[in-house]
């Protein structure tokens, strides 16, 4: 049996200060999550010492006054940080692109939608389309395409593309319209 989790919101990563090391000092997030370095005990800080070109830096207290520093994650690549009262306590994160930004999802004019049918499909719904060439696309988590869906012109004001995704392995992957320059991307989760 197949099942599909929408997910649309960004995820908070936690940190923890553990006396003198971070837990996990090594992860995973994607472009628009939110790392969260959160206090434990004693005086320490949190410092990046690399990150991506284009990333903000930070450098944040962490101790009884500032309990938790938030960083939201902008840019694909490699962080490293690090507590500069501890040198040995440091940590590291990737960040992997999603396919598309929220504020894309927001300004798109056309609407998708997708939600899971009976027999392992997908069903995909597009609305009020410019009539601009479309390509219709599913992404791995790594954003590599696994498949095409769709390319050419949408003629209707109400079009429905269903994708059978049995065969597919168990994973996050992501449905991208492509409408001109305007990208709508949704998250799901192939149990």
């Amino acid at each position: 049996m197949m099942a599909f989790v929408m997910q649309m919101s960004a995820t908070i990563h936690i940190v923890n200060q553990q006396g003198l090391t971070f837990s996990p000092a090594d992860f995973t997030v994607t472009v628009g999550d939110t790392v969260r370095f959160r206090w434990n005990n004693g005086s320490h800080n949190t410092v990046s010492s690399d990150v991506p070109a284009g990333a903000a830096t930070w450098n944040s207290p962490l101790n009884s006054g500032n309990q938790s520093y938030d960083y939201k994650v902008t840019v694909a690549g490699n962080y490293a940080f690090v507590c500069t009262f501890h040198s040995d306590q440091d940590g590291v994160f990737t960040a992997v692109a999603s396919p598309t930004s929220v504020s894309s999802v927001q300004t798109a004019v056309s609407e998708m939608n997708v939600r899971a049918v009976s027999g392992g499909n997908l069903l995909i719904n597009i609305q009020n389309a410019t009539g601009d060439r479309v390509t219709l696309t599913m992404l791995d988590i790594t954003g590599r395409e696994v498949a095409t869906l769709y390319q050419g012109v949408i003629a209707s004001n109400d079009f429905t593309v269903r994708q059978d995704v049995a065969g597919f392995q168990r994973g996050i992957y992501f449905v991208r319209f492509q409408e001109g320059a305007r990208i709508t991307t949704r998250k799901i989760l192939v149990q």
